[in-house]
């Protein structure tokens, strides 16, 4: 069978941190290969190293039989190469037919747009898709997140795709749609095409996929064909690793008081989440990438709009309406985006320590508040030159121990960790899980969201398993597993 993509010994690293590891794979015409894995696995960088969008370290892509040394989105995309995302990459104010050849357009004589060309040329490629209802003159706005789907898929067909990449094409998709897409992969793979498909839901890869190459850790576990593998051993394959791995924390009795998030919605990717929160115990949240963790989280703190949702401590309404709203009330949040939301990196450690308990007074006592700092800085055992030092000079660890110290300034309630200890080194993590614990015994609400599942079961007391915007369950974590957790993310 015809070889149309070839990717030997691909290596990638950021700044020295290594997230992808000499993976070996092939695609083959009329193929559909399957990228597995956790959260963070690797499969990203994968797809985006064979886009062009990002160069790989070390290693070789071949296309169609030709090696690159070096390639960019534009030069893939014209060698027949199409990666069509979750996100819909489409102009909603234009016709079906204006997008498919948008950057590609038929000119005629005067050196107008032939739409007529367009349109026809569009409805000969639906036609071909066997699509229902989807037309070259329809306004993209009329049609529904699957047709969408359909058209970018058209799109690629037009600029003759001969390998297309589809990254969680079902994700946004009722029942009824996916199945409309996932016959039309089938259908893309009957005419040769080869693709390459990534998915969090098992029975959708077992539907559609002839190949399966797991990751973990940005290292390639397992190549294995369908016929070679059931969804247990793809989930297994997934998730082993050595539990000693595992972070041992200290478990203490819960408080008395209770944290309750009532009906919180937003009508988009977040359902209706009603959940109790006893003080003193660390509560996760588990669920995959666009489960909805972060997007409840951010309505909690009053950072993001919600069409529903109360928040009560001890039966007292305390809602957010802004995140400044949630500091005066005690609610503080680490995001999981530390330079783009946590940290100020062009100031001093010292003002980024000290700015939201600054914003609370109307004179700065600059002497207390260097005292302040210094205090700050060696309770959280923050590396730094000095309280001056620019916070972008720090690790990633001491930038986020920078903005605990932050929130642990002026006495709260609520603290939210939203992925602590991504990039951060084994040491830090540590500490900054100890910090975690020390607040809930001071009798405070933790929630930890985190993708790292050894972290989510070490650190946390009670887990709520978050799928496609729902609250699905909440467990022990002392009674679950990975793997049982993992087979509940997925809705297997």
């Amino acid at each position: 069978m015809e070889k149309l993509l070839e990717i030997k010994n691909v290596s990638k690293s950021y700044s020295g941190v290594q997230v992808l590891k000499d993976v070996n794979i092939s695609l083959s015409a009329g193929e559909v290969l399957c990228f597995v894995g956790e959260n963070g696995a690797g499969k990203s960088t994968l797809i985006k190293i064979i886009a062009g969008d990002i160069q790989a370290n070390s290693g070789e892509v071949v296309y169609f039989g030709k090696k690159y040394e070096s390639t960019s989105p534009k030069q893939i995309i014209d060698i027949g190469v199409a990666t069509i995302y979750q996100e819909i990459d489409l102009i909603e104010n234009l016709t079906v037919a204006d997008n498919v050849f948008l950057g590609r357009e038929i000119i005629n004589r005067m050196g107008a747009i032939n739409t007529k060309e367009q349109v026809d040329r569009t409805n000969r490629l639906i036609e071909k898709l066997h699509l229902e209802d989807i037309h070259g003159d329809d306004m993209l706005s009329n049609l529904s997140t699957a047709q969408k789907q359909c058209v970018q898929i058209v799109k690629a067909l037009q600029n003759e795709a001969k390998i297309l990449i589809l990254d969680e094409p079902t994700a946004s998709l009722g029942d009824k749609e996916k199945k409309t897409l996932l016959e039309l992969v089938k259908g893309l793979s009957s005419q040769k095409i080869g693709i390459i498909y990534i998915s969090h839901f098992i029975d959708e890869l077992f539907d559609v996929g002839n190949t399966f190459l797991v990751l973990k850790d940005g290292v390639q576990v397992v190549v294995r064909s369908k016929e070679e593998t059931t969804p247990d051993q793809i989930i297994n394959d997934m998730i082993g690793r050595d539990a000693s791995n595992f972070y041992k924390r200290e478990y203490f009795p819960t408080g008395k008081r209770v944290l309750k998030i009532d009906h919180y919605d937003n009508k988009r990717n977040v359902h209706d989440i009603c959940l109790e929160i006893r003080s003193g115990e660390v509560f996760g949240f588990g669920g995959l990438i666009g489960a909805g963790r972060t997007d409840l989280v951010r309505m909690i703190y009053g950072l993001d709009k919600k069409t529903n949702g109360k928040l009560y401590l001890n039966d007292k309404e305390i809602t957010p309406r802004t995140p400044k709203d949630a500091l005066n009330k005690g609610i503080f949040m680490i995001s999981e985006d530390r330079k783009g939301e946590g940290l100020l990196l062009m100031r001093s450690v010292r003002e980024n320590i000290m700015i939201t308990h600054n914003e609370k007074r109307e004179m700065i006592n600059l002497k207390k508040e260097k005292e302040t700092a210094n205090q700050s800085i060696a309770a959280y055992r923050v590396k730094t030159v000095d309280q001056e030092a620019l916070v972008s000079n720090l690790s990633g660890g001491n930038q986020q121990k920078t903005i605990i110290a932050r929130c642990t300034i002026d006495d709260g309630d609520v603290y939210i960790f939203d992925e602590p200890t991504k990039g951060v080194d084994i040491g830090a993590k540590e500490e900054i899980y100890e910090h975690m614990l020390n607040i809930a015994k001071h009798d405070k609400f933790v929630i930890l969201i985190s993708s790292d599942m050894p972290e989510l079961l070490s650190m946390s007391d009670r887990i709520g398993v978050m799928c496609s915007g729902k609250l699905v369950e909440v467990v022990n974590s002392q009674d679950t597993s990975e793997d049982k957790l993992m087979r509940k993310y997925l809705g297997y």
